[in-house]
């Protein structure tokens, strides 16, 4: 059996004259040191195990106390300690330390290391943390998380005004770095943090529009090129199935003309069973292709950058909206409009979801074990939705 004690060692005297005291490990016959940063200014300041001589001694006394007990707590729950050298004890009481002792911190700094989540995702969740790690100390141990933390970490996020939709964000964050201390067997609760914590409901924005409305952007005569390019790239959204922005601007549409394959971004490392969104290209969307791309086959061709894009949007869009009169449109009404639109039409719920680049193995359901969505599908499916414009 182990046996501690604190010591000081005259000879490990550090350059200014000063000391560690050390924990002194005793195991199997061999005797090995841990560090402490407890630093004493002579060696007559240390006896029989104890501070002496100094104002803060009690002080120091109780904390070395607390690091005695600390590692016997380590060492009781190790399983066949006599099996270690005492080499192999040190080490894994520091590893067991490590693990035992998680900061919030440094869970998220082993989160966002090991993720595999696209560059979007990453800024938005370090924006998330420099908020969370305002409301929670990031030094709070893991195990100390209870559900009275998040309650609190909850009441001030309301307080500091923020939407609900942010602040569900913030706690999804949250619980995302717990899940991942609980995965690794960092930490173990007897109670789940998150118990009786209920989300916010999502807010659905309202950005589809109707048929008629999609024609009338279509059709818009537009007084500006800047306006008429934004109106074109909103079309084309749209009659490739509500293809995302940033999915569209990586496609060379010279690889395989007439036919599109591509991972989408946003889940492009998640695992899927239908990892690719492939179809015919439309002729409503090869018009609008062969209008834009470059000899490489980019759209946009030197201005094919996802943020100067995105300005283009932010700036123009609002006038594309004063140009038809609909006042809810915005990108996304691509993507959101021809999903309803396909829906409405009798399209399968899987080919919808397919042709937006969903997974299709959801819903508690292993039908999908068995059956596949095909491009055809897919084909028809747009198909059915750009003939209904006519």
């Amino acid at each position: 059996m182990a046996t501690l004690s604190a010591v000081l060692l005259p000879t490990k005297a550090l350059k200014d004259g000063t000391n560690k005291i050390r924990i002194s490990v005793a195991h199997n016959n061999q005797t090995r040191y841990i560090t402490t940063n407890i630093i004493l200014d002579s060696p007559s300041q240390f006896r029989n195990g104890h501070v002496v001589k100094r104002p803060d001694a009690n002080i120091l006394n109780t904390k070395l106390r607390k690091i005695l007990q600390k590692y016997q707590d380590i060492i009781d729950e190790l399983d066949f300690i006599n099996c270690f050298t005492c080499p192999e004890l040190i080490a894994a009481i520091k590893q067991f330390q490590i693990e035992r002792f998680r900061t919030l911190e440094s869970i998220y700094i082993e989160y966002m290391d090991l993720a595999k989540i696209c560059p979007s995702t990453r800024r938005n969740y370090n924006a998330i943390w420099k908020c969370l790690s305002k409301i929670v100390s990031p030094q709070i141990l893991m195990d100390t998380i209870t559900p009275i933390v998040i309650a609190r970490t909850v009441a001030k996020l309301e307080k500091m005004g923020f939407s609900k939709q942010y602040n569900g964000n913030v706690m999804t964050f949250f619980r995302i770095l717990i899940n991942h201390a609980i995965k690794y067997g960092y930490v173990q609760y007897r109670v789940k943090p998150f118990v009786g914590y209920k989300a916010p409901t999502p807010t659905v924005r309202d950005a589809w529009l109707s048929v008629d409305e999609i024609k009338k952007i279509r059709d818009v005569h537009c007084p500006k090129k800047n306006i008429e390019i934004t109106r074109d790239m909103f079309m084309l959204s749209y009659y490739l199935g509500g293809i995302n922005c940033a999915d569209l601007m990586r496609i060379n549409f010279n690889e395989t003309p007439g036919h599109i394959k591509y991972i989408r971004k946003k889940t492009e490392n998640r695992a899927k069973k239908n990892p690719y969104v492939e179809f015919e290209i439309p002729m409503e969307a090869m018009e609008i292709i062969n209008r834009y791309k470059d000899e490489k086959g980019l759209i946009f061709g030197k201005y094919n950058k996802l943020n100067s894009v995105n300005q283009n949007f932010v700036y123009n869009l609002p006038l594309l909206r004063e140009l038809t009169g609909i006042k809810n449109l915005i990108y996304y009404s691509a993507r959101k409009s021809f999903s309803q639109h396909a829906f409405d039409l009798g399209v399968n719920t899987a080919v919808i979801d397919y042709i937006l680049g969903h997974k299709l193995d959801k819903g508690g359901t292993s039908l999908y074990n068995y059956l596949s969505v095909t491009p055809e599908m897919a084909t028809k499916a747009i198909r059915l939705v750009l003939d209904n414009l006519k």
